[in-house]
């Protein structure tokens, strides 16, 4: 073999031997990323929270080669990867059938192991054009109106939105002066009958309303529930439509408004807001916001809410403007004792109950951003302020919920809102919870206690 054959050869050779080299890095490369499982499971299910087979790991800078290896040996783990950015931090892939959060309480205990955590799925944030003015939403200390806001002074959506942004199914009545259901960041999310052919005259799923596509409108009688003022503000707090490059961000991104208009220019009747409520009970509504009160107590409301109640519907209520103790000088429908009502004070961006809001220590449940909170208008966007402002942020959560959890009972709902709030020194004696409501918390799941058992094999292993 001459000289120049040899030199081919070699090239030939070498260019093989990178070819190999780079097929290798390709397959290993490619087994850093998320498992087949694992990518199905979020094609499945956009709203995924966590890879349902790996967990992430830090071990101590103590831990020795052996100690990480019989630690992946006992959860029945391999290593994916490590970062050079985080020493110590490992990608594991978990076998299957093994419980993520189980997982990691059991790694948690262990003294070579710093921390074990979920591999969240992120989301890009809203990209709507007032979202940084939702305060309520995520509150960074911006200037609201000339006011600073206290940071973290909000509901937590944003972190309440890597597990649950809403069911596009899940339907809210709105029970209020309507809502403007052709808004550029509501009309996404408007409820559509689809029992009912639309303009024919004929009540087509028999259910005594005649083409109500949208809703009703009790007030005057009608199937158009279009708003003149207020109801379309709340909506929007609850369900605007998120990351179409446009107006505000609701609490659930996704959800259907059902518009159920009983309050005209100058109020609206006890009967009309019954026959509102009927309404949706009647359609399967489990959740309805009601952002409007006063008058005297009625039996007959209560008897309604109540029995809305026992037909699995959730009632969140603004408890009202008028800067007094319900205790004593009761607010309705807020106040009444019933336990399928919600009833919201206001706080304001800085952590403090608003002076306009009603409380009460046995009245009034839970605090919400009610202070200048920007939302849908009619066919533009603008600041309201009052417990009709922060009640359709507790709706909005009640929604997260029944999407994580859609077999829940209006009791669980409540208890799971109630029971998660944030609590601040101004709602301290003064609401029955003594705190402000928090998204996040509310979605995320208890971790169960460590497996006493599990814990002991480990030390044995190691």
């Amino acid at each position: 073999m001459n000289k120049s054959q040899m030199s081919i050869n070699i090239v030939i050779s070498t260019l093989l031997l990178i070819g190999v080299i780079t097929l290798l890095t390709l397959i290993v490369s490619s087994s850093y990323a998320a498992s087949p499982q694992a990518i199905a499971a979020l094609s499945n299910n956009p709203l995924l929270a966590y890879a349902p087979d790996s967990i992430l790991v830090k071990f101590k800078a103590f831990a020795s080669p052996a100690q990480k290896r019989n630690v992946r040996a006992f959860v029945n783990g391999e290593k994916m990867r490590g970062y050079r950015l985080v020493e110590g931090l490992e990608h594991i892939q978990l076998s299957r059938g093994k419980n993520v959060a189980r997982t990691i309480e059991s790694l948690s205990q262990q003294p070579f192991v710093e921390y074990a955590e979920p591999n969240y799925v992120r989301h890009a944030n809203t990209n709507d054009t007032f979202y940084n003015y939702q305060w309520g939403l995520n509150n960074t200390g911006q200037d609201i109106l000339g006011v600073i806001g206290t940071n973290n002074a909000d509901i937590a959506a944003e972190a309440a939105w890597t597990m649950s942004t809403g069911n596009p199914d899940f339907v809210i009545a709105v029970i209020d002066s309507g809502v403007e259901y052709t808004h550029e960041d509501l009309a996404a999310n408007i409820w559509l009958n689809s029992g009912e052919i639309p303009d024919n005259g004929v009540d087509d799923d028999d259910n005594g309303y005649i083409d109500d596509i949208y809703g009703w409108d009790f007030f005057s009688n009608d199937n158009d529930p279009m708003d003149k003022f207020h109801g379309t503000h709340v909506a929007g707090t609850i369900c605007a439509e998120a990351n179409n490059g446009i107006g505000v961000s609701g609490v659930a991104w996704q959800c259907k408004i059902m518009a159920l208009r009983f309050i005209g220019p100058d109020g609206g009747f006890t009967d009309d807001a019954i026959a509102a409520l009927n309404y949706a009970v009647d359609m399967g509504v489990k959740l309805s916001n009601n952002s409007w009160g006063g008058g005297g107590y009625s039996q007959s409301l209560y008897d309604a809410i109540e029995n809305a109640g026992m037909n699995g519907h959730l009632f969140v209520a603004a408890a009202g403007n008028d800067g007094e103790n319900t205790d004593a000088i009761p607010h309705y429908p807020s106040a009444y004792n019933l336990d399928n009502i919600i009833s919201v004070a206001a706080i304001d961006n800085q952590d403090q109950l608003a002076g306009f809001s009603n409380y009460g220590a046995n009245s009034v449940d839970v605090g919400a951003p009610g202070v200048n909170i920007a939302s849908t208008m009619l066919s533009v966007y603008y600041w309201g302020s009052g417990t009709s402002m922060a009640a359709p942020h507790v709706t909005g959560i009640a929604a997260l919920l029944y999407d994580s959890h859609p077999d829940w009972t209006p009791l669980q709902v409540r208890d799971r809102i109630y029971n998660t709030v944030r609590p601040i020194d101004a709602l301290n004696g003064i609401t029955t919870t003594n705190g402000v409501v928090n998204a996040y918390h509310a979605l995320l799941e208890p971790i169960p206690p460590p497996d006493a058992l599990s814990a002991l094999i480990l030390l044995l292993l190691l």
